[in-house]
């Protein structure tokens, strides 16, 4: 039985960090476009102008700001939610004695 959980417990794991390795490499994925849409006008040579450059680093300093505080708004949600659940169900989630 022990052994039955430990299994379940690391196959959850693993899904929720193939979860987070998607959602990282998705939001990355819409940065690098939307930032390079944004800065990148035409290919004219095949570096970075400086005024590119500037505007890629502050695009990304940007995109990366608001995710985070995005991140945190969800998780205090996520954190009050779960909170108003327990309150509701008093019991669910304690311990067997």
């Amino acid at each position: 039985v022990m052994a039955a959980e430990g299994t379940r417990v690391r196959g959850a794991m693993q899904q929720a960090q193939q979860s987070e390795l998607e959602a990282i490499t998705d939001m990355f994925n819409k940065m690098t476009e939307q930032c390079f849409r944004k800065c990148v006008a035409m290919y004219k040579e095949p570096e970075l102008s400086v005024g590119e450059a500037t505007c890629v680093d502050r695009c990304v300093h940007k995109y990366m700001t608001v995710h985070g505080k995005v991140q945190e708004i969800l998780g205090q949600q996520a954190l009050q939610a779960q909170q108003q659940a327990q309150r509701q169900m008093p019991g669910v989630g304690l311990p067997s004695r």
